[in-house]
């Protein structure tokens, strides 16, 4: 089991804390905060039954798991395992429960860097616009389904596929109980365009 006080911490939310990968620099580990967790692992402050909905304190990761799997079986003639979300390489036993290890996506100077601290350092140009337009055209064509997506989830990097790219690696997953989304590309279209106009609405490029 790893210790998480051995382990580098790269960045907290609400919800999870996600460390450097002691064995490997190109990957993290995420783990749920267990301040959020009761101690048959749902979720606190939550009525019994939605608490221990879908996994309790995991549904995150069921959810960004799910849309993984279901992206690779869609995309099984072509064995494409590489997608516009960050790729995700399994788990990993921790002392503060379960970790979910995915890859670690990194910026032209080998640091993490997401869209909104390409905005706030005033970086975002016109070939941060044109990946940017891509991810959106990518996430409708290949049926990516949003949870909660915003601007400080969206990450840039140049080397994972040798050119200008982003990567979600929060808010994936459907979060509806009727998984509307999911089931239809249609829906589906509609709510990413309406993520795009709310993210780009806070770019300064697409603003001015």
């Amino acid at each position: 089991m790893i210790l998480t006080k051995d382990l580098k911490l790269i960045d907290e939310g609400t919800q999870k804390r996600v460390f450097q990968h002691p064995e490997d620099n190109f990957k993290v580990i995420k783990v749920m905060k267990s301040e959020h967790a009761t101690e048959d692992g749902g979720r606190k402050g939550q009525h019994n039954l939605r608490a221990h909905h879908a996994q309790g304190i995991y549904k995150q990761f069921r959810r960004e798991l799910l849309q993984y799997l279901q992206l690779c079986k869609t995309n099984y003639g072509k064995k494409r395992f590489v997608f516009p979300i960050e790729t995700v390489y399994g788990f990993i036993a921790t002392d503060e429960g379960l970790g979910l290890v995915t890859e670690k996506v990194l910026g032209p100077n080998n640091k993490p860097i997401t869209l909104y601290e390409l905005e706030k350092q005033q970086l975002f140009t016109e070939k941060h616009a044109v990946a940017l337009d891509r991810f959106f055209e990518e996430c409708i064509d290949l049926h990516i389904v949003y949870g909660e997506v915003n601007i400080a989830g969206i990450m840039y990097t140049e080397q994972r596929q040798d050119r200008p790219e982003f990567v979600l690696v929060d808010g994936i997953g459907e979060k509806l109980v009727i998984p509307f989304r999911a089931m239809s590309k249609t829906i589906n279209t509609r709510n990413i365009r309406k993520v795009e106009d709310k993210i780009k609405s806070q770019i300064t490029y697409y603003t001015q």
